[in-house]
């Protein structure tokens, strides 16, 4: 019987145990009289109909994986919206490719255009992709190659029926990385970023975009505005402040920077809000009021990191216009 040596047993077992593959794409969505259509992509590489996706690049965002996958492959610029299920399965060399989806709509804001473009993309030659598709929900299910990419249909299938597909994003973001507290002898609100925060507050602008903001509200502190002033100059939008979302301010009334939160949710638009570590909870608990308790566990573990953003889908229309229907945590600049 021949002999297999103690290395040759752990290799399948490394593969399985190797962290997935990260990709990220999206199932861009309109409605066409009353019904549901999706855009799907021909590979013929693989002869296969699928959803517009692709690894992530070193140190790329997923944010700004997803809205630079569907561009390169349909030649469409997107707005990401709801998150959708992940699809995960195993590659030739055994290792695990997992996939995370959004739903996303074409961009028709020439604003929001104009950030989206200044990310470098390259459209993909007719090698890798040599045709799109707009298919109504029902001929995607039948036309779509790989089983497991129903399952984000699916759901989007079922939050189409229920109302609750069309949402805008409401981002609450922790500002980038600023000079220690100890470290800075002068007035609070004056304290800045360090280099790595400002390298990542620029390094934000695209992930931002992603989500075709219209409003910059931020706490006047230099180290909030410096955060956001980087995409708010490139959106071409004005950066308004709110002393309420500072930390003083915030802990001498407290339910200010709580109103100013359930304005932003029942208004309109899609609007950023960067403030501080110490506010953010009185903003964050108007968001999960308005989202109900099954969306606490989000934000449970842990309070959100430097840089980080917590972003709520919120409903635009119908009796339920201002209910948050997801809710999810990305690091933008951190």
């Amino acid at each position: 019987m021949p002999t297999v040596s103690a290395n040759q047993n752990l290799r399948p077992v490394r593969r399985r145990l190797a962290k997935p593959l990260a990709a990220a794409g999206a199932l861009v969505w309109r409605v066409v009289d009353g019904q549901l259509e999706v855009l799907l992509v021909h590979r013929p590489r693989y002869n296969d109909w699928s959803w517009p996706k692709g690894k992530l690049e070193p140190g790329e965002n997923v944010l700004t994986c997803v809205t630079r996958e569907v561009m390169e492959e349909t030649g469409r610029q997107v707005i990401v919206g709801r998150p959708l299920p992940p699809v995960t399965y195993p590659l030739k060399s055994g290792r695990l490719k997992q996939v995370r989806y959004w739903a996303a709509r074409l961009v028709t804001d020439d604003a929001v255009s104009a950030v989206l473009a200044r990310s470098p993309v390259t459209i993909c030659s007719p090698r890798e992709v040599d045709r799109t598709a707009w298919l109504s929900a029902e001929q995607a299910m039948r036309r779509l190659t790989q089983p497991g990419d129903r399952m984000p249909l699916l759901k989007l299938m079922r939050y189409f029926q229920k109302g609750t597909l069309e949402t805008r994003a409401v981002v609450v973001l922790r500002h980038a990385q600023a000079v220690p507290r100890g470290q800075w002898p002068k007035d609070e609100a004056g304290r800045p970023l360090t280099d790595k925060g400002r390298v990542l507050a620029r390094a934000a602008v695209s992930p931002l975009a992603a989500f075709g903001l219209t409003q910059v509200i931020t706490s006047p502190w230099k180290r909030c505005k410096a955060t956001v002033a980087p995409f708010a100059r490139q959106a071409r939008l004005p950066l308004g402040t709110s002393r309420w979302l500072t930390e003083a301010s915030a802990a001498r009334r407290p339910e200010r920077a709580a109103h100013l939160m359930s304005q932003v949710l029942g208004g309109g638009g899609t609007v950023l809000v960067c403030s501080h570590r110490p506010v953010l909870p009185l903003l964050l608990d108007r968001v999960l009021a308005a989202g109900g308790s099954k969306l606490a566990a989000k934000l449970a573990d842990q309070p959100l990191r430097v840089g980080e953003a917590a972003v709520a889908h919120v409903l635009v229309n119908g009796q339920r216009r201002g209910r948050v229907v997801a809710l999810e945590r990305h690091p933008i600049a951190s």
